[in-house]
């Protein structure tokens, strides 16, 4: 109700300034032929790119200013002196023209826009210089001078604005599209190699403990659902950018048990979950930090660790200032000599807890194991 009275409310105001802005054309081609009849052909062409320009953008804007300049400037050098009574021109063509240059500057093609502006303002100032140089005209010249430079300064300020808000937008949806491949990448790694850990297990007890093998092929069944979801939502989103209303919010700390049950199994280690303190109220983007570090972490596991009996999920809310850390632990043997930075993964998430004015380590933990701990101050977030 809200959108469709705001709405009703901005028509009502933008056909108010169309009647007002008439309504001034009217007065202005009134008070030029009341001055002299013979302006009556000029004012309504006057009237007629006034009520025409508003509506044009681009190449068709730039042209018809060109158009219209150059008419101002044949007109000055080829019509027959005219008494212009009180005032050495015509009200109408000049707010046509003071109008039209600030439209040109704002929305005419730029190459256009250019000549269209310095040709108008030539035309605009001859008008008052046409037949005689006293001291009236030459008041009046650099007037409408002096206008015609604000309105195209005026024009070109929206145009700036506008291009810098329309760059500002190309970044953020880059930026936004670079992290939805990044998630992509991280939820697509997490429930594969879970299957490919499960079907492993499965191979290797099958003949020994045929019973654990169905619950193995469902788990892989699950993962593999979850893993075209993701994969099915995330790209709706890359290729629908006003699509992301209708997904699913991001991982928050409560969505922490799924992936430790997801991660529990008879053939795996087995997990011990504690969630301290408040969360609830904990902003979405902390959340959804501390969601991904143990996203990782336990994918990380599933790559790289051997021989893991138990696996510890830690996330505590404490302290002034407010802080959340999360800290998975595990008792396992890296595998390989592999990166001891944690590759591109837990280098996002370093840099997604710096962003959030945090920090974050991983690394051997004593006497055995591995560790990943991320702390992340709930101030500032949002």
């Amino acid at each position: 109700m809200s959108n469709g009275a705001d709405r009703f409310f901005e028509r009502v105001v933008r056909g108010i300034g169309w009647l007002a802005a008439l309504a001034a054309l009217l007065v202005l081609g009134i008070l030029d032929v009341t001055l002299n009849l013979a302006h009556l052909p000029s004012v309504l062409l006057a009237v007629v790119v006034a009520l025409t320009a508003p509506r044009l953008r681009g190449e068709a804007l730039g042209t018809v200013a060109l158009l219209v300049g150059t008419a101002l400037l044949l007109a000055a050098r080829a019509m027959p002196p005219v008494d212009y009574s009180l005032v050495p021109f015509e009200f109408t063509v000049a707010t046509v023209t003071v109008l039209l240059i600030g439209l040109s500057a704002w929305r005419a093609e730029a190459v256009r826009a250019t000549v269209a502006v310095v040709v108008l303002l030539a035309g605009l100032v001859l008008q008052p210089l046409q037949w005689d140089r006293s001291r009236l005209s030459l008041i009046f010249a650099l007037a409408l001078a002096l206008g015609g430079v604000i309105a195209g300064a005026a024009g070109l300020s929206v145009r700036l604005v506008q291009t810098s808000r329309q760059r500002q937008m190309v970044a953020a949806q880059v930026a936004q599209r670079t992290g939805i491949a990044s998630d992509l990448h991280d939820y697509v790694a997490h429930h594969v190699t879970g299957m490919i850990v499960l079907a492993q297990a499965a191979q290797t007890v099958a003949a020994s403990k045929p019973q654990a093998v169905l619950p193995a092929l469902e788990r892989i069944e699950a993962a593999g659902d979850e893993a075209m979801t993701a994969i099915r939502r995330m790209v709706t989103l890359l290729r629908e950018p006003d699509a992301q209303a209708r997904l699913s919010p991001p991982g928050t700390i409560a969505d922490i048990a799924s992936l430790a049950g997801h991660f529990t199994s008879d053939l795996g280690p087995k997990v011990r979950l504690n969630i301290d303190g408040d969360v609830e109220d904990v902003p979405i983007d902390v959340q959804s930090a501390v969601h991904r570090v143990v996203m990782e972490a336990l994918t990380n596991v599933r790559k790289h660790a051997d021989d893991v009996r138990t696996l510890d999920i830690d996330v505590r809310r404490h302290g002034r200032p407010d802080t959340v850390t999360v800290e998975v632990s595990n008792d396992g043997r890296r595998r390989g000599a592999g990166s001891a930075d944690g590759g591109y993964g837990l280098n996002g998430l370093r840099e997604r807890a710096a962003a959030l004015g945090g920090s974050f380590t991983a690394g051997p933990r004593l006497p055995e194991g591995w560790s990943v701990r991320a702390q992340i101050p709930t101030r500032g977030a949002s």
